[in-house]
């Protein structure tokens, strides 16, 4: 189908204006490029779905917005962008949007968080220390998961009123203060503890009012699990035949569908039964109480009830039999099969991995005894939250509050536990194995017991929700390929030539050569664990001259190892380096730190994983110097990571050139384009490990970086 001459003047015409509201634009070709084939691929004239690698200052984002918005109008549908993170999809709705209303002042635009990111005003007024007494149905609750000290009370407060005055929207990140992750755990909620318009709050609550706009906007700025989410269970969005989709930072898809397919419980047997006794008290009270019409067969006759939840409690006892055997509490009597597969020192939890998810014909058959009692429980719990919902005008509130606040939780317990058995009894995903595995936990004052499930491939579940029900979608990221080669987001999402989908890498408008360098010192240790105190002081005494001495003031410093970066910041305390670390605040929070500190003339020094530098923006003088403290090879003590090794091997092919060395050659291909971000950045990339020189596979990760020049330079004594 052509595209349409109305959608051509628009697209140029709105382009052409762009010149007139961006300082200094300069028309680019890879830019031009990228527009032409967005706007083909969303009407549908090249193949199935468009996946275009579009490197830093492209401009992708206007890039999709303007022939998305123009197609969008033509067939009256909405456009649906999707991001990975907030801090994009706050980019796209705080400076992108703005920007293109200037041009198309008839848009009309929203963004869409997923649930566990706004507050919940229900919790956060029970959490305040003065709270307004209209919440009463909370002092119902006898156990203190609402107990908080009295400085986070007062802080409580403090966010409440930011709330009613509108001087904050309820999104976690928005707030200029960190929120710790126990604490917002407390004034957040999720699906089942919401009590939707039966609570007292719903008309102020931040998340339902945020979904009432989705109907009267233009374009849809959301994420990818709230994308899968939708289309799987067809809400909040718009259907699939009435929208666009853009899938930016499309690279991260594949990892939020898997992250569907993971699933985990605590399987400790004191666990399981306090959960069923509490979820057997609730259920006959409720049933006593309310007597609701037409029950479920299991409420017809009590005690069928009572039968099922006794056999439940066998089935949980079984578990913890087979739970031993494969991982027992004393070391000393570990079975021998276990050996393999099972890690176990001071750093890391004690495992049992089980060999390419097959597991033993007792523990498959108990796998599907729990699914089938576990969705039973579950059913009766959704029985009752049904009816609070459809029964809510005959019923007294205040006890339907309590009630469904405590069958919801329980329904969330059983609902994921069935969910769990049903994968656990599935030997495939995407024609790969499903990694399973015994967990036990590393704190010895809570032994708990836990079970794992994760598909290693999500390629047909990818298919089934987007690829084969969207007609046309763009997937794009600055950095799609690896080792030069598209293979890889391939084969993590099931897109593919064969299928007419088409592949586009689109070159960088800048000069690297000429904008920056990499220097590789001279170390005498590699970054490997044996070494990795020396590598990491070695690292300082280069990363300290370069601080005092090169002249620059803004630094990046980059690791893919939580435990290396944390040992670097303690050597740092003997320095006096100016440190804004990842976590210590919300990521604006310190971007706008470091960005002031140099604006003041002042050495400045951000320090993160190397997820912190993803979508990272600074130009200029705000970044001149990026660290990387070794390359980042998945962690080979990760079941996922070991059971997809094994596959790989089963089926004679080398786990390190398909599984490894790619998402390394990925991770620095991201860690490097954090210093080239126009044509007015120039600066260096440290990069402290000398395997990239020494070992055969250095040159191929070189190789798949921008043209920068190598340097090596010695080390300081």
């Amino acid at each position: 189908m052509a595209l349409p001459s109305e959608v051509k003047n628009n697209i140029t015409k709105w382009y052409k204006a762009l010149q007139n509201h961006i300082p200094n634009f300069i028309s680019r070709a890879p830019q031009r490029e990228m527009i032409a084939h967005v706007a083909n691929s969303l009407n549908g004239e090249n193949g199935r779905h468009l996946i275009v690698e579009a490197p830093t200052g492209v401009g992708k984002t206007l890039s999709y917005l303007i022939p998305g918005i123009a197609v969008a109008q033509n067939q009256e549908k909405k456009l649906v962008v999707s991001t990975a993170n907030i801090a994009l999809q706050d980019q796209i709705f705080n400076k992108d949007l703005p920007l293109i209303q200037k041009i198309i002042p008839e848009i009309k635009f929203i963004a869409v968080f997923g649930r566990a990111r706004y507050v919940c005003p229900r919790n956060l007024t029970y959490l305040s220390p003065k709270n307004d007494g209209q919440t009463g149905f909370l002092d119902l609750f006898e156990d203190d998961e609402f107990n908080v000290n009295q400085n986070e009370a007062e802080f409580c407060l403090q966010l409440y009123d930011n709330l009613i005055k509108n001087k904050w929207d309820g999104v976690r990140d928005h707030h200029s203060e960190s929120i710790s992750d126990s604490l917002w755990q407390k004034m957040s909620t999720d699906k089942q503890n919401c009590l939707g318009r039966n609570c007292y709050h719903f008309r102020e609550c931040p998340f339902y009012l945020s979904r009432k706009d989705i109907e009267n906007s233009d374009i849809i700025i959301t994420n990818h699990a709230l994308v899968l989410a939708a289309l799987e269970n067809e809400n909040t969005l718009p259907p699939p035949e009435k929208m666009l989709l853009v899938l930016d930072e499309g690279h991260h898809i594949a990892d939020v569908a898997r992250g569907a397919l993971e699933l985990h419980a605590e399987i400790s047997l004191f666990q399981s039964l306090n959960q069923l006794d509490g979820f057997s008290k609730i259920i006959k009270q409720a049933t006593t109480l309310f007597d609701p019409p037409e029950k479920p067969p299991l409420l017809k006759n009590i005690e069928r009830f009572d039968d099922h939840i006794e056999q439940a409690k066998e089935l949980a006892d079984h578990l913890m039999m087979i739970f031993d055997e494969y991982l027992p509490n004393d070391e000393g009597s570990s079975s021998s099969q276990s050996t393999l597969f099972k890690e176990n020192n001071k750093n890391q939890e004690p495992l049992y991995i089980f060999e390419l998810g097959q597991l033993p014909e007792e523990f498959q058959l108990l796998c599907q005894a729990l699914q089938t009692s576990h969705s039973r429980l579950a059913s009766v719990a959704d029985f009752f939250l049904t009816y609070f919902n459809e029964s809510s005008n005959k019923l007294e509130l205040a006890k339907v509050q309590r009630f469904q606040l405590q069958i919801s939780r329980f329904f969330g317990y059983f609902d994921n536990l069935s969910q769990l058995w049903q994968l656990a009894c599935k030997k495939t995903s995407s024609s790969a194995p499903i990694s399973k595995w015994f967990s036990r936990s590393a704190n010895p004052q809570y032994m708990g017991c836990y079970f794992h499930c994760a598909a290693l491939r999500v390629s047909d579940q990818l298919s089934s929700i987007i690829w084969d029900r969207i007609p046309h979608a763009v997937i794009t990221s600055a950095t799609l390929r690896s080792l030069n080669s598209f293979h890889r987001i391939e084969d993590q999402t099931g897109l593919n030539p064969e299928a007419k989908d088409q592949f586009i890498a689109l070159s960088s408008p800048f000069a690297h050569h000429k904008q920056g360098k990499i220097i590789i010192p001279n170390m005498k240790t590699s970054p490997v664990m044996e070494d990795e105190e020396k590598h990491l002081q070695e690292m300082l005494r280069f990363f300290n001259y370069q601080y005092e001495e090169s002249g620059h003031k803004a630094f990046l410093v980059l690791f893919n190892s939580q435990r290396a970066m944390k040992r670097f910041i303690e050597l740092c305390d003997a320095y006096q380096f100016t440190l804004l670390v990842q976590g210590d605040k919300p990521r604006a929070r310190l971007i706008e730190l470091h960005q002031e500190n140099i604006k003041n003339e002042e050495k400045s020094v951000l320090i993160g994983m190397s997820s912190f530098s993803e979508g990272l923006d600074l130009r200029g003088d705000f970044l001149t110097q990026v660290h990387i403290h070794k390359i980042g090879f998945p962690p080979m003590t990760n079941p996922i990571i070991l059971t997809e090794e094994k596959w790989l091997k089963n089926l004679k092919k080398s786990s390190f050139d398909l599984l490894s060395l790619p998402q390394a050659s990925f991770t620095l291909i991201q860690q490097v384009g954090r210093l080239i971000r126009s044509h007015d950045c120039f600066g260096e990339i440290v990069i402290y490990d000398n395997r990239l020189l020494n070992k055969p596979y250095g040159k191929r990760l070189l190789a798949s970086l921008p043209s920068f020049p190598l340097e090596q330079v010695d080390v300081p004594n």
